[in-house]
């Protein structure tokens, strides 16, 4: 009987620490996607203050830097997942 309960007990531990994984993978997928947004807005914002050739570039680096910190964002956030449910 002492068995059972420590196998239950166990299981459950196991099933809320995976909950408690799942939601702070999402909150800090989350909290890169708006990072990212964030340094984004402050590049364009820097872009404004310059003309021509050069703030097209500015703006293009900005987009380029951008997408490459959401795909690392949601690319780290798959890992994440995959990790909490491998164990």
């Amino acid at each position: 009987m002492k068995k059972l309960f420590a196998i239950a007990a166990a299981t459950l531990c196991a099933a809320s620490l995976s909950a408690y994984a799942d939601s702070a993978t999402k909150a800090q997928t989350k909290a890169n996607k708006e990072q990212a947004e964030a340094d984004y807005k402050e590049a364009k914002a820097r872009c404004k203050t310059m003309s021509g050739a050069d703030k097209r570039a500015c703006v293009k680096q900005a987009k380029a830097d951008y997408k490459a910190n959401k795909s690392t964002a949601k690319a780290d956030a798959k890992a994440d997942v995959a990790n909490s449910t491998a164990k």
